[in-house]
């Protein structure tokens, strides 16, 4: 059974090898027996987003964000109408901040977002916060780990995706991170966080899973040396996270 994968910006929103999230998870589909195929659309492609199970945008520069959001405001619609019919969406970096209703950049002038959510987005000339992080959910049992490079704020978001133990959320002094609603994953965790945190990277391939066929069973396959290495991170950072309580 085929599934598409549609990888939108790579060539303008890869700033940490983020295209390792999309080659990861067409590898465990394809351990899962699906038949994926992966295009990749950048600027002025023409784009068809029903054709597309899962949607992923990484994390780029300021200014490439905001020509990343320029052409992307063309399908507003369209990205609307497959987020209600259950499209999965994942944005990593400062892509997800495009969701919101604006981004006032560090020129000072005001871009409209795409409206999925109702938060702002703040960025500031002088300051940038980057850092390892640690975040913890409501809705899987285990810690994430990754890292967070952005010059920016959020406020208003009314459904986040992670509360943090260890890193700075949505804006200075929010626990709050990232945004989750429906299908559509947003965080600032880059890593790329599908690849350094394998208990997620199962969470999409079940999800997806479910969506292609009604009695899906997920194959246990065995990811040693990707479990291996999200073990040491997270005792590493939970360790710096203890000694700074």
């Amino acid at each position: 059974m085929e599934y598409k994968i549609l990888h939108l910006y790579d060539d303008l929103m890869n700033l940490y090898g983020e295209s390792g999230n999309v080659r990861a998870l067409a590898r465990h589909l394809s351990d899962q027996g699906f038949q994926v195929t992966v295009d990749r659309k950048s600027v002025g492609d023409e784009i068809e987003f029903s054709q597309y199970g899962f949607v992923y945008i990484g994390s780029g520069t300021e200014r490439n964000q905001k020509v990343a959001l320029h052409d992307l405001m063309r399908y507003r619609d369209e990205i609307t109408e497959r987020v209600g019919q259950g499209g999965v969406f994942f944005l990593t970096g400062n892509a997800f901040e495009m969701l919101g209703n604006s981004i006032i950049g560090t020129d000072g002038v005001t871009y409209q977002g795409l409206e999925l959510a109702q938060f702002e987005v703040t960025e500031s000339p002088n300051q940038r916060y980057t850092g390892d992080a640690v975040c913890i959910s409501d809705w899987y049992a285990k810690p994430m780990v990754g890292f967070i490079n952005k010059c920016s704020q959020i406020t208003g978001v009314d459904h986040p995706l992670f509360e943090m133990k260890m890193g700075e959320g949505n804006a200075p002094g929010d626990l709050k991170e990232g945004y989750h609603v429906h299908n559509v994953f947003g965080t600032h965790l880059i890593g790329p966080v599908l690849v350094k945190n394998p208990h997620f990277m199962n969470y999409m391939v079940k999800l997806i899973g479910s969506q292609m066929q009604d009695d899906f069973q997920m194959k246990d396959i065995n990811y040693d040396y990707e479990m291996k290495a999200y073990l040491v991170t997270l005792a590493e950072l939970m360790q710096r996270v203890e000694s700074q309580q």
